[in-house]
């Protein structure tokens, strides 16, 4: 399962962390608001638990937000903390 890619699925309004058949394995989504993304939810395939596909996913996530001049509202706990254990991100942070 080396061959795992993230890629942002807009038709969904998800980052979809993808195996090498293309099969969705995680996702995180997001809700588009005019100043900020919500991010509600992320999930990784049990499989894949454990092994950092999480973070990677949440990383190429706000990675493309910040690439988009966009703020992110962690409303996913699992988000949420990340950040917290990733201060070069909290900038992201949106502040309603």
């Amino acid at each position: 399962m080396a061959d795992l890619s993230v890629v942002e699925n807009g038709d969904e309004q998800r980052y979809e962390l993808r195996g090498d058949s293309g099969a969705v394995l995680g996702y995180l989504e997001y809700l588009e608001r005019e100043d900020f993304y919500v991010l509600p939810h992320t999930e990784v395939d049990r499989s894949l638990r454990g092994q950092g596909w999480g973070d990677r996913l949440v990383r190429h996530a706000l990675d493309d937000l910040r690439a988009k001049g966009v703020k992110a509202y962690p409303t996913c706990p699992f988000v949420d903390r990340w950040i917290q254990r990733h201060e070069e991100y909290e900038d992201l942070r949106y502040q309603p």
